[in-house]
């Protein structure tokens, strides 16, 4: 199949791509690339990448370029995680929501197959394990932006066109576009620069945990089921609580410290899944929070990582930065970061 994987250059989607390759697919990137695109380039054969800005989905003509010859449909692109989308609430208004329901109508006019990368965090704080069909609870920026995509891929199904809806659990583990800005990988990162994890708030919050591999491989399953049974399915491999995580740490690397750092009022959201629904499909997750975290902690210290405090790897600051450089000069300041990264690697 001729994939489109919008939001390919990204943590996800940079670990999703060989994984397509690898079945015979061919993709076609498309990324606005404020986090590098360099990383791509070894990715032979059968990738394309389109520089772009998906906020050109009302330009005439754009999407009919985009499209052509595509038979499936990945939609990654976001502005992704939370602080990020509260950095700029429009912006995410408009790539998140906007840009999604332009494509997915588009997808629905060709009868192009349409997987929606979205989050567990639509649950904002519930107790039990949740399924798809719980209540969503939105409670940030990001998550609210999800869930109106959401809404509206379900409006747009009919008995031609039915999208599929991932909510993906928090999601860590190793990626060439690697991210410090979740949590078990940026436990992975302190733990083993300081020998410290901290932990704000009591740390009793549960998270549904998903290895970015296992996401990656949940993607390339449905861009290949025909007819799912289901539009929306949770994926997660495991529940944990913050302080789980901190001693799963502990055990990796008994030096470690905990910290905890009181805050005064504990993170709100708190939730975890069931995903019985996408295992009865016939797709199962394989990567546990302790395994992927060690292989962080091995790319680190075997220098696979240059610079790992870099703002480079962390979604919010580096956007900032961006925002203070100017939208204009952003792709010249990404592949200076690009050409240093890989100096360091050579060096």
């Amino acid at each position: 199949m001729n994939i489109l994987v919008t939001g390919g250059g990204g943590y996800l989607g940079s670990v999703l791509l060989p994984k397509l390759l690898v079945r015979g697919h061919k993709a076609r990137v498309a990324d606005i690339g404020y986090f590098g695109l360099g990383h791509l380039r070894g990715l032979q054969p059968g990738v394309e990448v389109v520089r772009d800005d998906l906020r050109r989905v009302e330009e005439h003509g754009f999407l009919d370029q985009l499209l052509e010859d595509i038979d499936c449909i990945l939609h990654l692109a976001a502005i992704s995680n939370d602080p990020s989308a509260e950095l700029h609430p429009e912006l995410t208004e408009d790539v998140n929501f906007k840009a999604t329901v332009r494509l997915a109508e588009a997808a629905r006019a060709r009868a192009i197959p349409f997987v929606f990368s979205s989050s567990c965090s639509v649950y904002g704080e519930a107790a039990g394990d949740l399924t798809e069909d719980s209540l969503v609870n939105p409670l940030t920026v990001y998550a609210i932006s999800k869930v109106k995509a959401e809404r509206e891929l379900n409006l747009l199904a009919d008995a031609r066109w039915r999208p599929v809806i991932l909510r993906n659990g928090t999601l860590f583990g190793y990626s060439p576009r690697m991210r410090f800005d979740l949590v078990v990988n940026i436990f992975s990162l302190y733990s083993i620069l300081y020998n410290q994890v901290r932990i704000f708030g009591d740390g009793l919050q549960w998270r549904p945990f998903l290895h970015v591999a296992d996401c990656a491989r949940a993607f390339v399953f449905f861009a290949e089921k025909r007819d799912p049974e289901h539009i929306c399915y949770n994926v997660a491999h495991e529940n944990l609580r913050v302080v789980d995580l901190a001693a799963i740490f502990q055990e990796l690397r008994p030096s470690v410290d905990v910290e905890h750092t009181p805050l005064p009022d504990n993170d709100a959201r708190n939730y975890s899944v069931s995903a019985a629904r996408l295992f009865a499909e016939g797709f199962e997750t394989r990567i546990d929070v302790r395994t992927g975290a060690e292989q962080i902690m091995e790319a680190i210290v075997g220098g696979l990582i240059p610079d790992p405090e870099s703002l480079f790897y962390r979604n919010a600051k580096w956007l900032k930065e961006l925002t203070q450089i100017g939208t204009r000069d952003h792709r010249q300041v990404v592949e200076l970061m690009e050409s240093f990264n890989s100096a360091r690697r050579m060096s």
